[in-house]
């Protein structure tokens, strides 16, 4: 569909000169129409009309930040005013300008930056009793109180304002000797005075009055040393410091390179599952339950497990009369290593405490042995205290109370043994006490037809074989059961049940 010209008017809102407005027809007020705000095309404005004000503000031109406005305003009406700081003691009064609006007894605003530090004040008793030094006297350290109230603690300016004569010395004080003297009496007064606060805030103040006059001294000549070093010095310095960093940084360089090669050589790199490293070190594991149960030679790829180094043999030196002297006039006691810790290549057996060294008894017998000894009234974890002959007291004590634990141990169960074995033979001697009452000696064996073949085993692991016993002179057929605990012995019932058949028949 093809646009006409009257359609292309009235999308760009051109007046249609053609058409005149008629008599019966009113005239298009002006005034109706509205005006297109700014930020849109006119085309675009055409289309969518005034219902989208929202997007005619999204596309508005960003407007810059104000300007002040310096020459207009509210103008502020200023006064030169009089003025005293009550930080001054002279009553000196000075004019400034001030707004007109300020109230006409308003304190001076830089009045509070006149900080003044606490000045601390002595009586003669507490000079007596607890502030005398031979090099200071009470009208000199007055003097130096008066001064570092003067001149508000700045040391440079009082050392270079003192001048109290000193009767019989010609070099006046240093500054490090005012400076020790006067925070050594602060620090006596607040050490010795009551104290309304807490005893950390009273430590925080001693502290900050704390000067080590050694120090500083020290601090002082090495700072001239450093100035009055020469070039040559200088430049030596210089050569040593860079050497240092060579020396450092080839160390750094060797250090990874001996790492890189240590696991180049172990195979760290390799991806082999069967090799862990550990924490830097290089440790080779291969795990053997992973291998199937009956191969016998390991893949070639795989690493071998590394054989450890056959122990170094420790070389004792014979001792001379002359360090053994030197041993007992220093009451050192040598000892042998324990033969049960491999030999490294530094065979060195460290320092210890004689107290963590005391013997310990064996688990088994630990409780025996600890109960042995508390009857005594000694305790085998602790000494009051553990010279060498005490340890070796303890020690024999000890293996002593173990070996009678022991030997008990081994009485008991001889005795137990003694009295079983007893008791067994009477049951016996009683038995055959019965088998003589009933006429005769027992000429067949017989037992329970439900424990036929069976034998009983005692409380000391051997087969003990009950039978009741049948008299032959009363050719009566007498059985006794006896319950056994049976041990399966197929022979025997083999054999006694074919007699038992033949009887029958």
């Amino acid at each position: 569909m093809a646009a006409s010209a009257a359609d292309v008017r009235s999308i760009l809102s051109i007046p249609d000169s053609g058409a005149t407005p008629g008599p019966s027809q009113p005239k298009k007020s002006t005034a109706q129409s509205t005006r297109k705000p700014e930020g849109i095309s006119r085309e675009l404005y055409s289309l969518i009309g005034p219902s989208a004000p929202s997007l005619a503000a999204q596309l508005a031109k960003p407007r810059l930040k104000q300007k002040p406005n310096l020459g207009g305003g509210g103008k502020v009406k200023w006064e030169y005013r009089p003025f005293k700081n009550s930080g001054r003691k002279d009553s000196l009064e000075l004019k400034h300008w001030v707004k007109a609006s300020t109230p006409l007894d308003t304190e001076y605003p830089f009045a509070k930056y006149n900080v003044q530090s606490t000045v601390y004040t002595y009586s003669q008793d507490d000079y007596t009793r607890f502030l005398e030094d031979k090099d200071w006297t009470k009208e000199e350290t007055d003097y130096l109180f008066s001064v570092v109230q003067e001149y508000d603690a700045r040391w440079y300016i009082i050392h270079d304002r003192y001048t109290y004569p000193r009767s019989g010395f010609t070099e006046p004080r240093e500054l490090e000797d005012l400076k020790d003297r006067y925070y050594s009496v602060c620090r006596k007064l607040v050490r010795n005075r009551s104290w309304p606060g807490d005893d950390a805030s009273r430590a925080q103040l001693i502290s900050s009055f704390q000067f080590d006059k050694e120090r500083e001294l020290t601090r002082k000549k090495y700072l001239v040393s450093l100035e009055n070093r020469t070039p040559e010095q200088i430049v030596e310095e210089e050569a040593l410091y860079i050497e240092i960093k060579r020396l450092e940084q080839n160390e750094r360089q060797f250090k990874k390179d001996r790492e890189e090669l240590l696991r180049t050589i172990a195979g760290i790199e390799s991806g082999l599952p069967d090799i862990i490293e550990d924490e830097g070190i290089l440790n080779l594991s291969i795990d053997v339950k992973k291998k199937k149960k009956g191969s016998s030679a390991m893949d070639i790829d795989s690493p071998s497990t590394p054989v450890p180094p056959p122990p170094v043999p420790v070389v004792k030196r014979p001792q001379t009369a002359k360090s053994a002297a030197y041993d007992i006039a220093n009451c050192i006691i040598r000892t042998d290593p324990p033969t049960t810790i491999p030999a490294t290549k530094a065979a060195h057996q460290p320092a210890y405490l004689r107290s963590f060294k005391l013997p310990v008894p064996k688990a088994a017998i630990a409780p025996k042995v600890t109960a042995a000894l508390a009857e005594l009234g000694i305790s085998h974890s602790r000494l009051v205290m553990p010279t060498r002959d005490n340890s070796l007291r303890l020690e024999a004590l000890i293996d002593a109370t173990s070996a009678l634990v022991e030997t008990k141990r081994l009485v008991d169960k001889a005795d137990y043994e003694i009295r079983l074995l007893k008791t067994r033979l009477g049951m016996r001697e009683s038995e055959g006490a019965d088998g003589e009452g009933d006429g005769g000696n027992a000429d067949q064996m017989d037992v329970d037809e439900g424990a036929e073949g069976t034998q009983p085993i005692g409380e000391d692991g051997r087969a003990q074989s009950v039978v009741s016993t049948r008299s032959a002179r009363s050719r009566k057929h007498t059985r006794r059961s006896v319950s056994v605990s049976s041990v399966d012995t197929s022979g025997t019932v083999s054999t006694r049940a074919g007699t038992k058949r033949q009887k029958r028949s």
